[in-house]
């Protein structure tokens, strides 16, 4: 391998690492404190970069929310085919509070600012990811208008998120994440389905 290339490599991998960096540090900074609190030259000091690089990396701040909003919507990991309302709530509790703030997923809906393209898209990324997928459950399921309480069900789940990492709620923030999920997931259950897993469960007659 030629010198020539092998600094193409190494300009590569810092590439990589710094636009890492910024991003890993958007994700935190803006999930602690929101859009408008929080400036590129945050960003730049927690990432141990200059924040010029902003621009060239990610273009603008509101397009760098746009990517920590991306990178944060992207470590959903339960199945979307079967969306499993309790199980996922456990999981965003427990990133949660591992990163001790909401995140900026949750920050940008539920906070307005200056840049209303970041709350559309952190909206559009709730619908794809969520709402869709559990509406389509719903329905499957013979519930009356899946979207609608979709909405509500991940509604809820978004202020679960917001308000137990607040401390305002003793009992919410003493409550186990699998505790929550189950609370929600039984509140998704329609009347049919939540009839079969009774008499699923049921202990059978002698």
């Amino acid at each position: 391998m030629g010198s020539g290339t092998r600094r193409a490599h190494g300009k590569k991998r810092d590439s990589d690492a710094t636009r890492a960096a910024l991003l890993s540090a958007a994700r935190d900074l803006f999930g602690r404190h929101g859009y408008d609190t929080v400036t590129l030259r945050h960003v730049g000091e927690r990432a141990g970069v200059d924040a010029s690089l902003i621009a060239r990396y990610f273009g603008n701040k509101a397009a760098l929310y746009l990517s920590a909003v991306a990178e944060d919507s992207r470590e959903v990991t339960v199945s979307a085919e079967t969306l499993d309302l309790g199980a996922f709530t456990a999981q965003a509790l427990h990133r949660a509070d591992d990163r001790g703030a909401p995140g900026p997923l949750v920050q940008a809906l539920l906070y307005q600012s200056n840049a209303p393209e970041v709350r559309t898209a952190a909206a559009d990324e709730i619908r794809t990811r969520l709402i869709s997928p559990l509406a389509s459950r719903l329905e499957a399921e013979g519930a009356d208008d899946p979207v609608g309480r979709a909405e509500v069900l991940i509604s809820c789940l978004i202020g679960v998120i917001a308000l137990r990492s607040s401390a305002l709620f003793e009992g919410l923030s003493a409550m186990r994440p699998e505790a929550i999920g189950a609370i929600l997931e039984a509140a998704a259950q329609t009347p049919t389905e939540r009839a079969q897993r009774t008499s699923g469960s049921a202990p059978e007659e002698a």
